[in-house]
C-alpha cells in the first residue's frame, strides 16, 4: 500500500469506529433503559430486559450501519479534502 492509500484506510477506519461506538451507546441506552422505563411509566407494564434475539439484531444492525455511514463520510472527507 501507498502511504497515502494507507492513510486513506486509517482514516476510513477511525470514522467507522467512531460511528460504530457512538450508534452503540444510543441503541443501548434507548433498547434496555429508555424504551422498558417509558412503558413501565406510560403504561404499568413490568420492566424486562429485551429478549438476546433482540439484541443480536441490533448488534447487527449497528454494524452495518458503521460500516455504511464511515465509508461515506470517508468518500466525504476524501472529496472535499481534494485527495
Amino acid at each position: 500500500m501507498k502511504p497515502k492509500t494507507s492513510f486513506e484506510l486509517f482514516r476510513w477506519a477511525h470514522f467507522v469506529l467512531l460511528w460504530l461506538v457512538g450508534m452503540t451507546v444510543i441503541v443501548i441506552v434507548g433498547e434496555i433503559a429508555v424504551g422498558p422505563a417509558l412503558q413501565w411509566l406510560l403504561y404499568d407494564i413490568p420492566y424486562q430486559l429485551p429478549p438476546w434475539t433482540r439484541e443480536v439484531r441490533m448488534a447487527v444492525f449497528v454494524a452495518l450501519f458503521s460500516f455504511f455511514i464511515g465509508t461515506v463520510i470517508w468518500l466525504y472527507e476524501k472529496k472535499v479534502s481534494g485527495r
